[in-house]
This record gives C-alpha cells, sequence and structure tokens, in this order.
C-alpha cells in the first residue's frame, strides 16, 4: 500500500515509518546539563548526550537510522556494533527532517508515486516539486514524457510504502555478519534544557518550613523519546571540589530515578530531591562583601592586583533561614517562591535566589543592618612566567546588636576559574564554581575575622 499525502495538509499529521526501530523495551539514557549563573558546563559539551539502542539490517548497502533528533550534531556521532564488535562505519551523513510539504515532496524526487487529480490519477517518477508545481515523468524508453502538474490542480500524492522523512543517520558499515545487528547510537544534540525552581512554605512563627525543588525539562529537539532515563548535570562544584589540586571542579549530577516520556515540544517536571515537609529552620545572617565579579574573568585573569582590593567598611548583610534538604551536593542556582501559612491562607513574601551546599538550602527573607564589615586583599602577588597569582585576604565582620548571631561570610574567588586554597584560619566551604563560605559566631557587639590564602593557576 502507498502512503497518500494531502497536498495542503501539515507534515507534522503524517504517520511515518522508522528503518531501524528501537530495539526492544531498553531505555534511551540522555544526559542534560543545565545553564544556571550565566556559564554552561564543559562550553561546547551544552545541550544533551542521547544514548540510544536500535536493532538494524546490516547488508552491502546503506542503513538508515530514523527518529533522532533533529538537532543532532552529525560530528558527534558515535556507533557501535554490538552484534559484530568489529564491525566498523566506513561512512555517515546526517538528512535532516522534512519540515514543510514541500520538503517533503523534494525528499521524494526520483521516486515512484501516484499523483491524484480531478480527472484521474497519474502514475510516474516525481522529478521536481516547488510550491506552485509538480513534475513527474510518465512512459518508458521513447515514450517518456513530463507532465508539469500545478500545486493546487492536485488532490493527493501518494508516496512509496516505507518511505521515512524522519531526522535520519544514514551510515555504511563494514562487517562479516549480514543480518540483523544491534547497535548502541551515541549523540550530541542541542534543545534539550533543564532549570531549577524551588518552592518554601513558612509557618506563622518561620519555625518550620515545607521545601520542594523542581527541575522543568524542555524538549525542542523535534523528537519524542519513549523511555528515556534521564540525568541532569548542572554547573555547580561540590565541597569536595575545593581540594581538586587547581583543576576545575566538573558537574553534579542528578539522576531521574524512573524513566519517562519525553514528547517533541515537552516541558516536564521532575523532583530533584524528595520534598521537606514541616522542616525545622535555622536563622542565619550571610555577609557579602561585594558582588560576584566572576563572570567578568573567565577569558582572561584578574590580575590587577589594585582592582577589588577592598579596605574601608562595605557589604551587603541578610537575615536568611536554612533548612536540611535530602542532598549530598549543592542545589542548583535557581528562583525560590516563597510563601507564609497564615491560618487557612497562604501569603506571597516573596521570590529570591536560592542559596544552597551539601545539604542545606537557604533562602534570603530581609536585609540585616545591625551586621557590617570589610574585605582587604592583605597581599597579591602576580608570577607572569609561572601564570599564578597568590592572594591573601582577610574578612572582618562586626555585630552591632544585642544578641549573638550565626553569620555565613559568602567570599568570590573572582580572578580565575581554577584555584585552589593555600591556608584558610577557619574551615571554609566551597559552595559554587568560584564561591567559598565560612560560618562564624559572633557575639553581641563583637566581631570576627576570616583570613584565607588562594593561588589562581592560568
Amino acid at each position: 500500500m502507498g502512503r497518500t499525502l494531502l497536498a495542503a495538509a501539515a507534515v507534522a499529521a503524517l504517520s511515518l515509518a522508522s528503518d531501524a526501530a528501537p530495539a526492544g523495551p531498553t531505555p534511551t539514557r540522555i544526559t542534560v546539563w543545565g545553564q544556571f549563573g550565566g556559564a554552561t558546563y564543559a562550553g561546547p559539551l551544552a545541550g544533551a548526550m542521547i544514548t540510544e539502542r536500535r536493532e538494524v539490517e546490516l547488508g552491502a548497502g546503506e542503513v538508515r537510522i530514523s527518529g533522532v533528533a533533529a538537532t543532532l550534531e552529525p560530528a558527534s556521532v558515535q556507533l557501535r556494533d554490538l552484534t559484530e564488535p568489529g564491525a566498523t562505519v566506513t561512512e555517515q551523513r546526517f538528512v535532516p527532517g522534512a519540515g514543510t510539504p514541500t520538503e517533503l515532496l523534494a525528499r521524494h524526487v526520483g521516486d515512484a508515486v501516484t499523483i491524484v487529480t480531478p480527472r484521474g490519477e497519474i502514475t510516474g517518477v516525481l522529478r521536481a516539486a516547488d510550491e506552485q508545481t509538480l513534475v513527474v515523468e510518465l512512459g518508458q524508453g521513447d515514450q517518456r514524457r513530463l507532465s508539469i502538474l500545478r500545486r493546487d490542480f492536485v488532490q493527493d500524492v501518494r508516496l512509496p510504502a516505507g518511505a521515512s522523512d524522519q531526522p535520519s543517520l544514514v551510515v555504511r558499515m563494514a562487517g562479516k555478519k549480514p543480518g540483523k545487528h544491534a547497535v548502541e547510537l551515541t549523540y550530541r544534540a542541542a534543545g534539550l534544557t533543564w532549570s531549577a525552581d524551588y518552592l518554601a512554605v513558612l509557618d506563622e512563627a518561620a519555625r518550620t518550613m515545607d521545601f520542594s525543588a523542581w527541575a522543568t525539562v524542555k524538549n525542542a529537539t523535534g523528537t519524542s523519546f519513549e523511555r528515556a532515563e534521564l540525568v541532569l548535570a548542572s554547573t555547580s562544584s561540590t565541597p569536595a571540589a575545593a581540594a581538586t589540586g587547581g583543576k576545575p571542579a566538573g558537574p553534579i549530577r542528578f539522576a531521574v530515578p524512573s524513566p519517562l516520556r519525553l514528547a517533541a515540544g515537552d516541558a516536564v517536571q521532575v523532583e530533584l530531591v524528595p520534598a521537606r515537609v514541616a522542616a525545622k529552620t535555622t536563622p542565619v545572617v550571610t555577609y557579602e562583601a561585594m558582588e560576584d565579579p566572576s563572570s567578568a574573568y573567565q577569558d582572561s585573569p584578574g590580575d590587577n592586583c589594585t582592582e577589588l582590593s577592598g579596605g574601608g567598611l562595605g557589604g551587603t548583610a541578610e537575615l536568611a533561614l536554612e533548612v536540611a534538604v535530602p542532598s549530598q551536593v549543592p542545589l542548583p542556582e535557581g528562583k525560590v517562591r516563597v510563601f507564609r501559612r497564615q491560618g487557612e491562607r497562604l501569603d506571597v513574601i516573596g521570590e529570591e535566589d536560592l542559596r544552597s551546599g551539601a545539604g542545606f538550602a537557604r533562602i534570603k527573607l530581609a536585609g540585616d543592618a545591625e551586621v557590617i564589615g570589610e574585605r582587604k586583599a592583605v597581599s597579591c602577588n602576580v608570577d607572569e612566567r609561572a601564570k599564578t597569582i597568590h592572594e591573601r585576604v582577610t574578612v572582618r565582620v562586626e555585630n552591632r546588636g544585642k544578641l549573638a548571631v550565626d553569620v555565613v561570610v559568602r567570599e568570590y574567588l573572582w580572578r580565575w576559574p581554577v584555584w585552589k586554597l593555600e591556608a584558610e584560619d577557619k574551615k571554609g566551604l566551597r559552595t559554587g564554581t568560584q564561591t567559598q563560605e565560612y560560618r562564624v559566631h559572633v557575639p553581641a557587639r563583637g566581631s570576627q575575622t576570616v583570613t584565607y590564602a588562594v593561588i589562581y593557576t592560568w
């Protein structure tokens, strides 16, 4: 049986066959990199890496693997023959999917088609197609001729059975065993993204909190994945990354526990970590001596030692609440929507950037005028030959209030993404790619000082 194409119909309405369908129930494995804080992990590897298993018929001709992502990057393709590991790919090309009726028809130039018109059916070989006309070759030998048909005169076009107009990878493989082969296909694709969103509901006294963390995965690849095992990778750094010996920290990965359907155009929400209900909150004050300048120093190091060297009172202090979360790594950056429960009513408090570390999430409530501070670069030495910057920094926080407070001193190691601490007088925690935090207890009318030494290498 042929396949019918209505000349005015949308291509998306067609049911298209796949030459190499997924073999059995094996899930497709997808790792999606998120973009947080303006930097995407690993630069060109942003997007997704997709691995799926297919069953193909290996013979003397080409093998067409249909239904791959429309955003597939051909140079990233890896194809492994699981049936015959010694088989190799000798040639490959990516064929984009047809996006309009004319593009679909153009794919079948050279194929036998049947044109349905008000005057009857015409069977021949399609030779050309554009927005206005179709050109069909009729007859054979000396009887061959071309028939030019206006598109508004065409009612139907019947295409060859089994033809696929989905995005496809076409390969030639050299192997010794003809017949059905199981293959594993891996490739990079753009159009798969994810972002993090959080919800916090406080009780009336702000002593407990309901906290949930969600990842929204968007599929703009043009292709559906029926059973996708998802791993979501973020740019955040683990606390252990402080001891990387000067190497940049790798991504944090969140595995979605069950395979899910990710249809083309979908935006699917999945839990990042299990929700907390009525979890106890801990009040803290956060102090930042300056806004984060690190985004300006991703391509060249900040080797001007007089820049942002500090001196004098300044910075920002904020009252925040912390809640324990079941995660051994920091949660990715995202907005947290904060509500307070007043009886049966929920009142909106606001929307803030979430701060987190291993095992906790922190939510800003308001500014704090009683904690002030100052930051000084005690020493800074640039070695152009060794391509290093050695810097020693002191941060002093002062509590002008009548009660003692716990203060989180948040420091940005802004001069270059590759760094490690050489010394610190208090144990700190790395909570971001270029962020270090120190917790100090500051008595009423008292102060505390944090000192650390860092080496940047490029």
